[in-house]
């Protein structure tokens, strides 16, 4: 027999995600090199906040904001295009912060699996969560071209 009960073991991994993503975004933010990705960490962090306190089949009446999946959509594809027009690499390790950014990633990928296989969440914030390992690839890519601009 399990130590738990079976509601508060699917629950338990799942906090441990957030937090864990959640830490790395702060660490990433604490030693990004451009003001803008410490502001879209920073915004990063409050939307996680907000979908972690609303776990999965929560019947309350609040839904994650649609205007957010959008800012992210969009702040992805404006960052892919200025890395575009200046070039960069796609290897993880040419800064520590992109580094960092790279290793959230793996960890937003691991919570979105994660909470394919748990009670019936927001569409909306799933949305969200689904794209959100793009963004912080595409934020590791911003760092180390930051770091090494082309020469």
């Amino acid at each position: 027999m399990p130590p738990y009960p079976p509601e508060l073991e699917l629950r338990v991994p799942t906090d441990q995600l957030f937090l864990e993503l959640n830490a790395w975004l702060g660490l990433a933010r604490a030693c990004a090199h451009s003001a803008r990705v410490q502001t879209i960490l920073l915004a990063l962090q409050t939307d996680l906040q907000w979908i972690a306190q609303r776990p999965p089949g929560r019947s309350d009446h609040s839904s994650f904001p649609a205007e957010r999946v959008d800012w992210l959509d969009e702040t992805r594809e404006t960052l892919e295009r200025d890395l575009h027009a200046r070039g960069s690499s796609e290897l993880p390790g040419d800064t520590v912060s992109g580094a960092i950014l790279d290793l959230a990633s793996i960890v937003a990928r691991r919570l979105g699996d994660h909470l394919r296989s748990e009670a019936p969440m927001d569409p909306t914030a799933r949305g969200y969560l689904d794209r959100l390992p793009g963004l912080l690839f595409t934020l590791a890519r911003c760092e180390e071209a930051q770091a090494n601009p082309p020469r």
